[in-house]
């Protein structure tokens, strides 16, 4: 499978399994740097803003709760958070074991994120979108998963934790933002889908 074929796959799976993140926001990033990911495969000179300007939005609501779940995770300490998503991904992506044909389409992005992380924005999206690309990019996904307990517990005292969570070190209640009461898990579904028609055409050979 192509590289581009197989981002195409990303992108349509992260409708199908849109809960399995924090927030509607976080899956609203993820999908638009795997779309973006998947424009520079087709063509590597794209710049960002025309991937943002295709994908539109934002299409996350729920600005309430998400304030409270901000709060819960850094409180007024973004940019800590921030700085700790950061070490933990570049971390990660110095010992990883990397897939070589998805780190050279990919691996650019992935660098310019842990660059510019205000390319993503708040420190969950960031963690959520340099997660994502970190793991399309992983050779293994089970080692890749392992690394990411292992990273956790080294930098948060928990497998479990976050990067962007800011508390001291153990287990946290971060788990608590599944029971969330987003509602606009649809509208985001709904631009992913659109992202999806939108893409270049991929030969059914790749």
């Amino acid at each position: 499978m192509t590289v581009r074929r197989a981002l195409l796959e990303r992108l349509t799976h992260l409708a199908k399994t849109a809960r399995m993140w924090r927030s509607p926001h976080e899956l609203e990033a993820v999908a638009l740097h795997v779309s973006h990911a998947l424009a520079l495969a087709h063509d590597p000179t794209q710049p960002f803003a025309a991937s943002q300007e295709a994908f539109g939005g934002p299409w996350a609501q729920d600005e309430l709760a998400r304030k409270r779940l901000t709060l819960a995770m850094w409180g007024a300490q973004e940019g800590l958070a921030q700085a700790q998503v950061v070490a933990g991904s570049a971390s990660l992506w110095a010992s990883l074991e990397r897939n070589p044909e998805r780190e050279a389409v990919v691996g650019p992005w992935l660098e310019a994120v842990l660059d510019r992380p205000s390319l993503v924005g708040a420190p969950d999206c960031t963690n959520a979108v340099l997660f994502a690309l970190l793991g399309f990019v992983a050779a293994n996904p089970v080692a890749y998963a392992e690394q990411v307990s292992r990273t956790r517990a080294q930098l948060g005292g928990d497998p479990l934790r976050p990067f962007h969570v800011v508390a001291p070190p153990g287990p946290t209640e971060v788990h608590l933002a599944y029971t969330a009461n987003f509602t606009s898990w649809d509208r985001v579904r709904g631009a992913i889908d659109a992202a999806v028609a939108r893409a270049t055409p991929v030969p059914e050979g790749e």
